[in-house]
C-alpha cells in the first residue's frame, strides 16, 4: 500500500484537479437553452476544461469543428497524464492510447465517407506521430480506401482492412464495427502482459465488463431493429466474455422474443438477485454499469490506475453529451427534448428517480 501511494499520489492528485473541470449537470442543462451553436463556443472558450484548446484555435462557427477542438482535448487530457505518469503507469496508459489510435482511424473513415476532406488533427498531429503505429499525416491526408490502406502499409490494421476492402458491399458503419472487435480482442490479450498485478486486475474488470454489455446491447438491437440471424450476429461479436457465460451468450442469442432476451439476461451475473430493468436500445443501462464499475475499482484501489481511467472516461462521455447539445441546438431541439438525449442527464434523472 505504501509503494502504492508514493507511487501513484501525484498523478492521482493531478487528475483529481482535472476531474473538477468537468461540466456540472446544471451547466449542460443551461447549454441546452442557449439558441446558437456560437453561444455555446463561447462559454466553451470560457471553461476551465476546455479554453487552454479553444486558446489554440482560430474563429470558429461549424459544428463539426467544435467537435474536432472537442476530441483535441481530450487526446490533450490523456498527453498531460500521460507526461506526468512514470513507467509502469504509462504501460497502462498505452492500452488506453491504443482506443484512440482506433479513434482517429474510424473519424478518417467518416471524413472520407463526407466528401474527402482532410481529417485534421491540430497540434495533436506530433503526439500521435510519435506515438501510433501508422503514419498519422499519410492516414489523415488519405481521400479514399486505396489512400487509406497505403497509409496503414505495415501497421497492424492492415491485415484488417484489406481483408474489409474485398467486400465492396460493406458500409462505413461496418468497419467501424469491425475495428473496435478487433480492438478488443487485441487489447484483451493486451492486458495480459501488464506487469503490475493491480493494473492487470483493474483493466480485466472494465474491459470485461465493456465487453459483455456491448456483446448484449449489439445482441439486442440487432434483434430488435434488423432482425438478424443469431450466426449472423454472433459473427458481428467481439469473441471474449468477462462475467457473461458462453451458454448465456448461446442463449441469449436463440431467443427470438425481446422478452425472453431480457429474461435470460436476468438471470446473468449482472442480475442476480434483482429485476432485470433494462433500456437496451439506448446507452443508459451501458452507462449506468459502467459508472457502477469504475467507482468500485476507483474505492477499492484509490491509488492507482483507476482513477485516472474513470476521469478519461468520464471526459469522453461529457464530449459525447456536449456533441448531442451543439446538435440539438443547431437544430433548434426544444431544451427538454434535448435533455431527454444527453445521457449524463439523464443517468441523474435515473438515479433521482431510484433514490425516490
Amino acid at each position: 500500500m505504501a509503494s502504492g501511494l508514493l507511487q501513484y499520489s501525484g498523478l492521482v492528485t493531478k487528475t483529481k484537479a482535472m476531474h473538477g473541470e468537468l461540466l456540472p449537470e446544471e451547466e449542460l442543462c443551461r447549454l441546452m437553452e442557449y439558441e446558437t451553436v456560437e453561444e455555446i463556443i463561447a462559454f466553451l472558450r470560457e471553461s476551465k476544461g476546455y479554453a487552454p484548446i479553444f486558446k489554440s484555435h482560430d474563429e470558429m462557427h461549424h459544428r463539426a469543428q467544435v467537435e474536432a477542438v472537442m476530441d483535441d482535448s481530450l487526446y490533450s487530457d490523456y498527453m498531460r497524464l500521460y507526461r506526468f505518469a512514470g513507467g509502469e503507469q504509462r504501460k497502462g496508459l498505452e492500452i488506453l492510447f491504443f482506443r484512440y489510435e482506433v479513434n482517429v482511424l474510424k473519424n478518417c473513415l467518416k471524413h472520407m465517407e463526407q466528401g474527402g476532406r482532410e481529417y485534421n488533427l491540430g497540434y495533436l498531429n506530433l503526439f500521435f506521430d510519435r506515438h501510433s503505429c501508422y503514419d498519422t499525416a499519410a492516414l489523415t491526408r488519405a481521400t479514399n480506401m486505396a489512400e487509406l490502406i497505403a497509409a496503414l502499409s505495415g501497421t497492424r490494421y492492415e491485415k484488417l482492412m484489406g481483408r474489409l476492402q474485398e467486400n465492396p458491399q460493406l458500409s462505413g458503419a461496418d468497419y467501424e464495427m469491425q475495428l473496435d472487435i478487433y480492438y478488443y480482442r487485441t487489447v484483451w490479450k493486451m492486458k495480459d502482459k501488464l506487469t503490475n498485478r493491480r493494473t492487470k486486475q483493474i483493466f480485466t474488470r472494465v474491459l470485461g465488463t465493456e465487453i459483455d454489455w456491448l456483446n448484449i446491447m449489439w445482441m439486442y438491437r440487432f434483434k430488435r431493429f434488423y432482425h438478424r440471424k443469431p450466426t449472423d450476429i454472433y459473427a458481428d461479436m467481439i469473441p471474449v466474455s468477462y462475467r457473461l457465460k458462453k451458454k448465456e451468450l448461446q442463449k441469449m442469442l436463440e431467443t427470438e422474443k425481446l422478452e425472453e432476451f431480457v429474461e435470460v439476461l436476468g438471470h446473468t451475473a449482472y442480475f442476480t438477485d434483482k429485476d432485470p430493468v433494462v433500456s437496451l436500445g439506448d446507452e443508459i443501462t451501458f452507462r449506468l454499469v459502467m459508472e457502477k464499475t469504475y467507482r468500485q475499482i476507483c474505492r477499492a484501489y484509490p491509488m492507482s490506475l483507476a482513477p485516472v481511467l474513470w476521469y478519461l472516461y468520464n471526459k469522453e462521455n461529457e464530449i459525447d453529451d456536449l456533441t448531442t447539445i451543439l446538435e440539438g441546438v443547431r437544430y433548434r431541439i426544444p431544451p427538454k427534448e434535448i435533455q431527454e438525449l444527453v445521457i449524463t442527464t439523464e443517468i441523474a434523472r435515473t438515479g433521482r428517480q431510484r433514490a425516490g
